[in-house]
């Protein structure tokens, strides 16, 4: 048993936590590897992948909770809390329900076989797989709420447990089914991976939904209306959430679909294996970090300059630290795949590193992004972001143009990323310095 005292820590736990997504994923991917086939593991990431989208399809207002409950919780408004949870989760079942019917739309009039480069498999199939997808992922678009009301209340750990034992269970899940369903053909494999993944993800989101409301002692039995000004502020911010969301996604996602459509789906998996691997570490930094959105909003309520200077300190600091982690597990990257993916795995010269720089860079900027996404400071962020999509494709292609192959979508987030290192944190710094004088 943890000690109480470690087991209380919020930013320990949701690390932790996240430790054990990571590792359940991890184990995973060479599992449903050897189930699926390696071109079939490819569409099943290329549908997992697509769908990651419309859990940010949201327009922000999920995210924007993150931010506004806390300021709602300083002021004592529980009324207004209880209409604007309501209000987010009314607004979502819309949205949930406008993304489902226009996919529908979106998948009979669109050849998604000849669009992704999928030449094993009927178009009836394919349109059919990413539609049940695609519902399985509205469902849980708006029982994932509850990941952003732990985070608000300073409880980010609840919702990295949620995200634990999903994937964690999905992981036995898919080991049962490939000793009950060994050997089925492939399509009821992706069909059975689909319909395991969404239901048992739906189960646990139902389970941490209703654990919140009874954890806090909260109901959204109120009469009071959330005010028009108050919802038209939330949507403004939250539009900034989404294309900031998006664009991160775009950025970090749009990888596998540019491999699939200038090389083959296959190529994906080297692409694939190499940025999961690497995810690890940043699974379980990100969900350390993640209560520091509300924290940081709380410290710029409150004027607490002294606290957020000394956090931007001691996260420094610490970044020497996790580059060397990061170098070392870039060093041992080689022999770990060859454990871990069985089978040939070529994988492209220099790969490796890029995504290694990829990642140091990306760890360092997250650390400040949740100050401006706490703070609400969004503004810059969102141009420097809109900037960044705008540059990506036709960066990448140029470099493909220039043979760097599979590397090249890594190499123009790299170069993107390298312009991020500097603007983002010397923005936070700026905000913090007027808020100090501001006093």
């Amino acid at each position: 048993m943890l000690p109480k005292k470690l087991k209380d820590n919020h930013l320990i736990m949701s690390g932790f936590y996240k430790g054990v997504s990571g590792l359940s994923l991890f184990v995973s991917i060479p599992i449903l590897i050897d189930y699926l086939g390696k071109d079939n593991y490819a569409v099943w990431v290329l549908a997992f992948t697509l769908f990651q989208f419309v859990l940010l399809m949201d327009f922000g207002i999920q995210s924007s909770l993150k931010t506004k409950i806390p300021v709602l919780l300083h002021e004592n408004k529980l009324d207004l809390l209880k209409s604007y949870i309501k209000t987010t989760y009314k607004i979502s079942i819309y949205i949930a329900v406008a993304i489902f019917l226009v996919f529908l739309l979106f998948v009979y009039f669109i050849d998604l076989k000849s669009l992704l480069n999928i030449s094993f498999h009927s178009r009836i199939f394919i349109s059919f797989l990413f539609a049940v997808n695609i519902f399985f992922f509205c469902l849980n678009f708006v029982f994932n709420i509850h990941k952003s009301l732990y985070v608000a209340f300073l409880k980010g750990k609840y919702s990295e447990e949620s995200l634990a034992v999903n994937q964690f269970g999905f992981l036995v899940l898919v080991y049962a089914t490939i000793q009950f369903f060994p050997a089925v053909n492939v399509e009821k494999k992706l069909l059975i991976i689909t319909i395991l993944n969404g239901t048992f993800c739906f189960a646990v989101n139902l389970f941490y939904t209703l654990k919140f409301f009874k954890k806090e002692k909260l109901d959204l039995n109120t009469s009071e209306k959330t005010p028009k000004g108050f919802v038209n502020e939330i949507v403004k911010m939250g539009l900034k959430f989404m294309v900031i969301q998006l664009g991160m996604l775009f950025i970090f996602s749009s990888d596998n679909y540019i491999i699939s459509n200038n090389f083959r789906p296959k190529d994906i998996v080297a692409y694939d294996s190499v940025s999961k691997l690497f995810q690890l570490p940043i699974m379980i930094l990100f969900a350390t970090l993640s209560p520091l959105w509300s924290m940081f909003a709380n410290d710029y309520i409150n004027k607490n300059c002294s606290n957020i200077y000394s956090t931007f300190k001691k996260f420094n600091f610490y970044f020497i630290g996790i580059t060397l982690f990061i170098a070392l597990f870039a060093f041992i990257c080689p022999s770990i795949i060859a454990v871990w993916i069985r089978g040939e795995l070529i994988i492209p010269k220099f790969l490796i590193l890029y995504i290694a720089i990829v990642t140091c860079f990306r760890l360092f900027v997250s650390f400040y992004t949740f100050f401006l996404n706490g703070t609400g400071k969004l503004n810059n962020y969102t141009i420097i972001l809109l900037i960044s999509v705008v540059l990506k494709i036709p960066l990448t292609y140029y470099l493909i143009h220039l043979n760097f192959g599979i590397n090249s979508v890594i190499i123009s987030t790299l170069m993107i990323m390298s312009i991020w290192v500097i603007i983002i944190p010397y923005e936070c710094y700026m905000i913090v310095t007027k808020l100090k004088k501001n006093e």
